[in-house]
């Protein structure tokens, strides 16, 4: 019985490696109070006849199931433990650990403040993600509620002008569990994502602990190549420790790990930090084996901040900001327009990890009082990351607000389309605007911003478009049709509405 179990895992092995089908690494996300914890459970649940094959202990900080697919054994692994905030710690170290996020909202309680905060961490991310209404079976539920205050967040579901994936579950009676599970392996078999085996190592720490009978053991997930025992790994340019043992979910050692996988690994000598980025070579000798050749890539010039903004079509500014001292840090971040936001901060050189970070959320990578080393400038050139020093406080606060300031402009001008409010009528359920279309076009899911005697009135979003009681996506100039928006401005006839591109 053994012999066929270990033959059956070689198989599916062979089976991953030969098809690169490797499994999805899912986060879940939501309000403390959103379910997310019994929905975990409920997934696990449903995969109590597998037990004795394996897939659903929670050991490691992590979750294995196995999903019949497309008449196909596929492999889902969950992360237990990251709220939202664990997440965006994982994300500053420049690489998510999960392949799709799960945004879980309540359909008694509706999006809550945490869920805010996660809907901003995923959209940092640009990770895929599926929306996941709970608590279908109670008596409160409101589905058609959390929908308009999901889209007041510009969460866009499909069906209501966007394209994000949703799905209705009841964790309690166990309804839309296994078609959730479908859904994840059918938006990841979608999103493109690439693992390989055969590339580089690289782990990211989703749990680190002290044990007193083993010593320190460090959960990890696969981002890429494969982790075998015996293997030594570093953190930066410093080893940390070698591998003497891998356990997998279902508590049972492992001679290898393969991207997608979640294993617990002995023999680090330290306990790690969550989000640290593991590889089996030291950092520099792993950026040097990696870079194209410098003829390869446009390279940035550090001078030109708006050029650099306008080429990448920010609409905000992001920065990493590194100083030689606290004070410093405190003035600047102090000193800073509020269009400013600065993703991470730390004292010293501008480092490798820095214009990593600085490319993961496009920011620039600014420095003050120190300097970038020899490595990070090789890398920020090949990754077209702008980087840039000071050494007078105003010289760099100065620059920042001219190229925001050249930003907005920018921003300003990308109208996308007018129309003037010819009518108003009362719907059954809210007010629809009679419009006619002047110039470019009107787009279902775009921002707006209605204008009465050329003041700004509001910003709001179409919902829908109707022309001939036909539903469509868009309206040309010089036709008319009908529109909703969310959030309600009260609007009126004669009103101005500009149509923005969602660049």
């Amino acid at each position: 019985m053994g012999n066929k179990n270990l033959q059956k895992q070689e198989e599916s092995r062979d089976s991953a490696e030969s098809g690169s089908i490797y499994p999805p690494v899912v986060s879940v996300l939501g309000h403390v109070d959103a379910g997310k914890t019994t929905l975990l459970d409920a997934i696990r649940k449903t995969q109590t006849t597998a037990r004795e094959a394996g897939g659903i202990t929670q050991k490691i900080g992590a979750s294995e199931v196995e999903v019949d697919h497309d008449k196909n054994k596929r492999k889902i692994t969950f992360i237990d433990t990251p709220g939202h905030q664990a997440f965006a710690n994982m994300r500053s170290q420049g690489v998510n650990a999960a392949d799709i996020v799960l945004l879980i909202v309540s359909l008694v309680d509706g999006v809550q403040p945490q869920t805010k905060e996660s809907i901003k961490t995923i959209k940092e991310s640009e990770t895929p993600y599926i929306v996941v209404f709970t608590k279908n079976d109670l008596p409160t539920a409101n589905i058609e509620k959390a929908k308009q205050q999901l889209l007041n967040e510009e969460v866009l579901l499909e069906g209501l002008g966007g394209e994000i994936p949703y799905i209705s579950v009841s964790a309690k009676n166990g309804e839309g569990i296994e078609a959730l599970l479908d859904l994840i392996l059918l938006v990841y078999d979608l999103s493109g994502i690439k693992k390989d085996a055969q590339k580089d190592f690289l782990g990211i720490v989703i749990d680190s602990k002290l044990d007193k009978r083993r010593g320190v053991a460090v959960s990890i997930v696969i981002k890429q190549g494969r982790l075998v025992v015996g293997d030594k790994l570093y953190d930066s340019e410093k080893e940390v420790g070698k591998v003497r043992a891998t356990v997998n979910p279902q508590s049972k050692n492992v001679k290898e790990a393969l991207p997608g996988d979640a294993v617990e690994i002995l023999g680090i000598t330290k306990v790690l930090p969550l989000g640290t980025l593991l590889h089996k070579k030291p950092e520099q000798v792993l950026i040097q084996s990696q870079q194209p050749q410098p003829s390869q890539r446009a390279i940035i010039k550090p001078q030109d901040f708006l050029s650099f903004l306008r080429d990448e079509k920010k609409q905000e500014l992001l920065i990493v900001l590194k100083t030689e001292s606290y004070g410093e840090y405190e003035a600047i971040k102090n000193s800073l327009p509020e269009d400013v936001e600065i993703v991470f901060y730390g004292q010293g050189d501008i480092s490798v990890s820095d214009i990593i970070l600085a490319k993961d959320f496009k920011a620039l990578a600014i420095g003050f009082n120190v300097k970038i080393t020899d490595e990070a400038r090789d890398l920020a050139k090949n990754e077209d990351v702008f980087h840039k020093t000071y050494n007078i406080i105003y010289e760099l606060l100065d620059e920042i607000k001219d190229a925001l300031a050249g930003l907005t402009e920018a921003v300003e001008e990308k109208i996308q389309g007018k129309a003037n409010i010819v009518a108003v009528f009362e719907g059954t359920q809210e007010k629809i605007m009679g419009l006619k279309v002047t110039e470019g076009k009107m787009i279902v899911g775009a921002k707006v911003k209605i204008y009465r005697e050329e003041k700004l009135v509001g910003e709001s979003r179409i919902v829908t478009l109707k022309r001939a009681k036909e539903s469509v996506k868009e309206v040309s100039k010089g036709n008319e049709c009908g529109a909703t928006i969310s959030p309600f401005i009260d609007f009126q006839v004669d009103d101005v509405i500009l149509s923005h591109r969602k660049d």
